[in-house]
């Protein structure tokens, strides 16, 4: 069959206009599950203004005192404090960053910094320690982290340099009145599940993980507040260890089955208990604490409130008390994701 140019246009021109028809109809649709799932976005009632606007403190850091970028005058405040230290948002004028420092170092950002006084060889062995952990934690690079962006260059200086959640932490959301759904939910474990995968590979453990270490930026979930810095630095401060009650793995709380774990080479399953623990509250406002977790009775009736029965298997072997019977974080990326798809 032997065609004419006129008609091979018309052919050609159909053809292009349908797929740019089916493009335009495809995108109309939205992402699919799998955008949805693993780089979807957690905005809808959303609570905005988390943050402050009283840029009181202005302190300066001169050159090699932080990390390359950040010497020069900030503008900061504060946006409060937690179990080891205090968070500041800071501006330049061009950027927005998080300091953080140890309680009882809160001079550095309110009063300005100024050459510290010597301290002792412990203390300084313990910053230096801190350092060496920023360092380890600045290198990753996983969209649901929270960046480290830079650290202290001065052993006498416990200031960490963290990019900033404009939707602030999961446990401020709560509590302004925030209720996810389960699509939301779900989006949460997936992208928090693919963290613990991205750490684990590097053989990190970020050890506590709760709504409070959960942070939103942009509608994106973001992990912070390593467990390896925070031990670290609340030995310089008056608060608590990493582990929050109601959080915390077995683990966490009998000695006996962390030995057992560290034998076995599972100690990173610390991490898989408390996102299922953080994802049972989400769901039921509740959830299992390691010291709880050998009362059988109490661990399913908690369980039992789950609405979603794959949701309920799922988060019941993650739960299991013994860390050899939990899936990897690995095994649990991909199985909250298979129930994301079918959901969303």
């Amino acid at each position: 069959m032997h065609l004419n140019t006129a008609t091979l246009i018309y052919l050609v021109g159909g053809a292009v206009s349908a797929a740019i028809i089916l493009a335009c109809s495809k995108r109309r649709e939205g992402p699919g599950p799998m955008e949805v799932c693993l780089k979807g976005l957690v905005t809808e009632g959303l609570v905005a203004l988390y943050g402050c606007k009283d840029f009181k403190f202005s302190p300066s850091f001169p050159k090699g005192v932080v990390s390359a970028g950040f010497e020069g005058r900030w503008s900061c405040c504060k946006l409060g404090c937690g179990g080891w230290g205090c968070a500041y948002l800071c501006t330049n004028g061009k950027e927005k960053v998080v300091f953080k420092v140890p309680r009882g170092f809160e001079e550095i950002i309110e009063k300005g910094w100024s050459p510290p006084t010597p301290l002792s060889s412990h203390l300084v062995n313990i910053l230096m320690k801190v350092r060496s952990e920023a360092e380890n934690v600045s290198k990753l690079n996983h969209r649901n982290i929270v960046k480290l962006l830079g650290y202290s260059k001065n052993e006498s200086l416990p200031l960490l340099i963290y990019e900033y959640a404009d939707y602030g932490t999961l446990y401020w959301q709560l509590s302004k009145g925030w209720k996810p759904s389960l699509r939301d939910i779900l989006v949460i474990g997936v992208q928090l599940a693919d963290a613990l995968r991205y750490i684990h590979s590097r053989g990190l453990i970020h050890g506590d993980i709760n709504p409070s270490n959960i942070f939103i930026k942009s509608g994106i979930i973001k992990l912070g507040d390593f467990s390896s810095i925070v031990k670290i630095l609340s030995s310089v401060s008056r608060s608590e260890m990493p582990g929050k009650p109601g959080f915390r793995a077995p683990e966490q709380v009998y000695p006996d089955i962390m030995k057992k774990a560290e034998e076995l080479g599972v100690e990173n399953r610390i991490d898989v208990y408390q996102l299922a623990n953080t994802l049972l509250f989400l769901l039921t406002g509740e959830s299992i604490d390691g010291k709880d977790a050998v009362d059988e009775k109490l661990v399913k009736e908690k369980l039992n409130k789950v609405p979603n029965k794959e949701l309920r298997k799922i988060l019941a072997e993650a739960l299991a008390f013994d860390p050899v019977k939990r899936p990897s974080s690995e095994e649990l990326t991909k199985t909250l994701y298979t129930t994301c798809k079918k959901i969303t």
